[in-house]
C-alpha cells in the first residue's frame, strides 16, 4: 500500500485544530525505549523512577541487585501488552524481511525489563530466552522455517502471559493509546520525515495490540472504539510498519488518535 501525500491532507482536515495540543500532551518524553511518561501515569501517586516504569533502580547484574517495591513496578498486565506490541512489530517486520529490526524489538520487549520486574514476569510463565533465541535467529540469518518458528514461540508466550495477567482491556487500550502517541512523535518529524525507525515501529506495535485488545469487547458501545483502532492502524502499509512509505503526516495521526480517545473516554 503506497500513500501519498494527497490522501494524508484528505484525511487530515481539522488535525491542526488539535496538534498543538497533542503535542504539548506528549511532551518531555523522549524515545521509546524507555517509559518514563507512562510509568508517571501507572505508579501510584504519580511516582516514577527514572527510565523504565520505576524499574531502572535495580543493578544490572546478578549482585548487588536490590528488589523494588512492587507499587514501583509497572503492573503484570500492562507489562503484558507492552510485550505483546513488541511482538507484534517483531512479527510484522520478520514477515517483511526487516529481520534485523524485527530482532531488535525482540530484544527491547527484554531490555527494557529490569531484574526487579523480570521475575515476576518469569513467575507468571514469561520465558526470556524464547525471545533471545528467536532475536538470535533473525539477527544472524537463519532459514526462513527457522526464525518462522521462532516469531511463533514468542507470540504464544506473550499471549499466554498476558491471559494469566487477565487484564482489564479498556485501561490497557488507554496505556496503549499513550504510548503509540509518544513513540509516533519520537519517530515522525513534523516534516512527515522517518527520524528513528525503531520508534515509527513501536508506535504500530501500541496501536496493533490496542487494536486486538478492542476486539475482545462486547456490545455497541465498544463499536466505535473499534472502528476509530482500525482507522488509526491504516495509517501504516497494509505490511506493517515497513520502510519506504510516507508516513501519516503526524497531525493527521493525532487528529485520529483523538477520535480514539473520545471512543475510549465514552468506556471509561
Amino acid at each position: 500500500m503506497n500513500y501519498t501525500p494527497k490522501r494524508w491532507i484528505r484525511l487530515g482536515l481539522g488535525a491542526a485544530l488539535i496538534g498543538t495540543a497533542g503535542l504539548a500532551a506528549c511532551g518531555g518524553e523522549g524515545g521509546e525505549a524507555g517509559e518514563t511518561g507512562a510509568a508517571a501515569l501507572s505508579a501510584p501517586g504519580g511516582a516514577a523512577a527514572s527510565g523504565e516504569g520505576g524499574e531502572m533502580g535495580e543493578g544490572e547484574g546478578g549482585e548487588g541487585v536490590t528488589a523494588l517495591d512492587p507499587a514501583l513496578l509497572l503492573p503484570i498486565d500492562e507489562r503484558a501488552v507492552l510485550i505483546s506490541s513488541q511482538v507484534a512489530a517483531a512479527g510484522a517486520l520478520a514477515r517483511m524481511g526487516q529481520t534485523s529490526d524485527a530482532a531488535e524489538h525482540l530484544r527491547l520487549a527484554v531490555s527494557e525489563i529490569k531484574p526487579g520486574g523480570l521475575s515476576r514476569l518469569v513467575e507468571n510463565g514469561f520465558d526470556p530466552d524464547l525471545f533471545e533465541t528467536a532475536a538470535d535467529k533473525l539477527a544472524s540469518g537463519a532459514p526462513p522455517e527457522e526464525a518462522e518458528a521462532g516469531l511463533v514461540a514468542v507470540e504464544a508466550n506473550a499471549a499466554a502471559l498476558e491471559e494469566t495477567a487477565a487484564g482489564e482491556p479498556v485501561p490497557l487500550i488507554a496505556l496503549l493509546i499513550k504510548r503509540c502517541q509518544n513513540a509516533y512523535q519520537s519517530g515522525v518529524s513534523l516534516n512527515n520525515q522517518i527520524e528513528d525507525p525503531i520508534a515509527y515501529q513501536d508506535a504500530y506495535g501500541y496501536a496493533v495490540t490496542a487494536q486486538r485488545l478492542a476486539g475482545t469487547l462486547e456490545g455497541e458501545d465498544a463499536s466505535g472504539l473499534q472502528l476509530e483502532l482500525r482507522m488509526l492502524v491504516l495509517m501504516w502499509p497494509a505490511e506493517g510498519p515497513v520502510s519506504g512509505d510516507l508516513p501519516a503526516p503526524p497531525m493527521t495521526f493525532l487528529s485520529q488518535l483523538s477520535r480514539v480517545q473520545q471512543e475510549l473516554s465514552a468506556l471509561q
